[in-house]
């Protein structure tokens, strides 16, 4: 060895940790520190390099009231626009600055185990490896050291940084911290594993610490049952950014339907200045972003700063007003569409404002102008779906017919009166609702030239008290797609689950794994039946009704309304049914929905309209096809 190198005392090194430790931290802010330190790789960003702030000149604001130097805003919500404000890496500039300046147990939460781990891999290991002053805290850099796990980040300063799925009821309890960012809030779980609100359950973590932050960002949901929203509009002081207009210095809130214009569906998209009335083209931006300034619009209760930021906002590059434009043309017509433009591009929880508008009288006289028999399948027909739903003393059935983008037509309807419990083997000789549940689903339904339909598949909902004559009924006929379904709780839920396999307890017999369950999401299916009843053309998405349909009927159909109801401290929208309303033939029309994704799972994508209907074309009357009357013959219905 040469050079000037001389060994250092043990006494040296520890005199020199000592004072290190005695100096306070850097007085920086985190965009400040942000500036200085933070590296952007192509991993995560599609510019990489230097972090600058002034490319997003709204985030500043929120991320310093993150610093330590910031004493009254203990929580900052950030309900921002998908992709289009740097919200997520506003999280992580306040991550790497905790790590650098200010060492704290740092708890992150995703909806759940599975985002986590994406977000690790694509966000989180190169803020830790290509951020310098972050790397050398690093307490190990091997991958299979505990102090270096997927999930568990230890740093100098005895910081440890713990990231979680809220998906996991446990995931939070016993680990303390001062700093905690819940990411996309609006996915997350309102309780896990009977264990209580994921989000109550990790600020609990942070009661022992003065100056404890938390952060929560997320594009919004549906309106009463999104959480960002809620925490945005009831707790926080609800700022919004206003821009500094180029024509005449005014500041100015953006707003989609009151300052966007443009003259042809093609042509350029300006923003238009409600003080001078002057257009401002989109190259203007850059110079409208860095003069804007945050505006509180509400009280607030004092320690929760709330950030509101359309897509609109996002800087030259990003996201073009022209694009957002004719996203929200596209979606003009398309109630999906629409609620993904409100969500993602104007930041606004959804509001489907179709459920109050639906009337049963209204669908009476339109059931009235197209009178097909009950049992006839219109032409249009292509699957036959049955639902059943089970009472206490008697079986609610329904037929649907679905054709090619969604449109459909009620064939058959039917009250069984019965006693569940009876006969669940269908002995022939006993008789009994199922019988008639039978004699229904294995019917030839007739259609034009002679052609007929049969059901594809039949659901019985088990979620009443006679859950395992259901299980049994589904497996003495799973050969005939006889499947068991229940609701799913969450509303989040898709229209069919992955099947479930379930135990059968019947007569003090018990099968393992004796019939595969499917859960629904219920919540969303009604939605979109809603939405679909206020269609009034037919074609996509239309219902017909027939003489099938009765004034009761219909009531049933209709009765349901979505409720703002406050659970565990927010508001959120749930499905109430009137006192007294029966809403059977509601839920037989979602089940049999649902049944229709059921089936498509048997397809390769996009070809089952296109099987079905050439199907249907050799489906001929043969000598024993004598229709429905030789099916259910002898059987008396109520």
């Amino acid at each position: 060895m040469s050079g000037n190198w001389a060994p250092v005392s043990a006494g040296d090194a520890y005199r020199r940790a000592f004072l290190e430790a005695l100096q306070p931290p850097p007085d920086m802010t985190v965009s400040q520190w942000a500036d200085a330190e933070r590296v952007l790789t192509r991993r995560s960003s599609s510019e990489p390099g230097p972090w600058r702030t002034e490319r997003t000149p709204f985030l500043r604001e929120p991320m310093n009231l993150l610093s330590p130097s910031e004493t009254k805003i203990k929580r900052v919500v950030m309900v921002f626009g998908s992709q289009s404000g740097g919200k997520t890496e506003a999280g992580l500039n306040w991550l790497g600055a905790t790590i650098v300046l200010n060492p704290t147990p740092f708890l992150v939460m995703f909806p759940s185990e599975s985002f986590a781990k994406r977000q690790v891999r694509q966000r989180f290991t190169p803020l830790f490896n290509n951020t310098p002053s972050i790397k050398e805290r690093q307490v190990s850099v091997k991958t299979r050291d505990a102090a270096n796990s997927m999930f568990l980040k230890e740093f100098a300063g005895d910081m440890i940084v713990s990231i979680i799925g809220s998906n996991s009821g446990s995931a939070s309890q016993g680990m303390p911290a001062g700093c905690l960012w819940v990411d996309e809030l609006s996915s997350v779980p309102n309780e896990a594993d009977d264990k209580g609100d994921p989000l109550e359950n990790a600020e609990a973590r942070l009661t022992n610490f003065p100056n404890r932050k938390t952060l929560l960002t997320s594009t919004p949901g549906v309106r009463g049952a999104c959480r960002i929203t809620w925490e945005f509009e009831e707790r926080s002081d609800q700022r919004r950014y206003a821009v500094k207009m180029p024509c005449c210095g005014e500041r100015q809130i953006l707003q989609w339907r009151q300052h966007f214009v443009w003259d042809t569906p093609a042509g350029e998209v300006f923003c238009r200045c409600e003080h001078c009335q002057t257009r401002i083209s989109e190259e203007h931006k850059e110079s409208m972003l860095p003069g804007g300034i945050w505006r509180a619009t509400a009280e607030g209760d004092g320690e929760t700063a709330g950030f509101h930021l359309p897509g609109w906002y996002a800087p030259a590059g990003w996201l073009s007003w022209h694009q957002i434009r004719n996203e929200f043309l596209r979606a003009k017509g398309d109630a999906l569409l629409l609620k993904g433009w409100i969500n993602k591009r104007a930041a606004e929880a959804f509001q489907d404002e179709s459920v109050a508008e639906v009337n049963a009288d209204a669908l009476m006289k339109r059931a009235q102008m197209e009178p097909y028999a009950t049992g006839y399948c219109p032409p249009g027909v292509l699957l036959l779906t049955c639902a059943v739903d089970v009472q206490d003393t008697w079986l609610e059935v329904a037929v649907w017919g679905f054709g090619r983008d969604r449109e459909r037509w009620l064939i058959w309807h039917e009250k069984i009166v019965g006693d569940p419990a009876q006969n669940v083997e269908c002995n022939p000789k006993n008789g009994g609702p199922w019988l008639q549940v039978n004699a229904i689903r294995r019917t030839q339904f007739n259609a034009d030239e002679d052609r007929y339909f049969e059901v594809a598949r039949t659901c019985v909902d088990s979620g009443g008290h006679f859950t395992h004559e259901v299980y049994e009924y589904c497996r003495l006929h799973a050969r005939e797609n006889v499947v068991a379904i229940s609701g799913a709780v969450k509303a989040t839920a898709p229209p069919v689950s992955p099947g479930k396999k379930m135990d059968i307890n019947y007569k003090n017999k018990v099968i393992k794994s004796g019939v595969t369950l499917y859960q629904l999401g219920v919540h969303g299916l009604k939605r979109t039946l809603y939405r679909q009843l206020l269609i009034e053309t037919a074609g996509p998405g239309f219902i017909h009704f027939g003489q099938n349909a009765t004034q009761e009927f219909l009531k049933g159909l209709t009765c349901e309304r979505l409720i703002p109801k406050m659970v565990k401290g927010f508001q959120r929208l749930e499905w109430h049914n009137p006192p007294g309303a029966r809403n059977e033939p509601l839920d037989t029309a979602v089940y049999a929905s649902a049944m229709v994704d059921l089936v498509a799972r048997e397809f390769a994508r996009g070809t089952m309209w296109d099987q079905l209907e050439a199907q249907a074309m050799t489906r001929r009357k043969g000598a024993q096809g004598e229709g429905r009357v030789s099916l259910l013959k002898g059987l008396r219905f109520s």
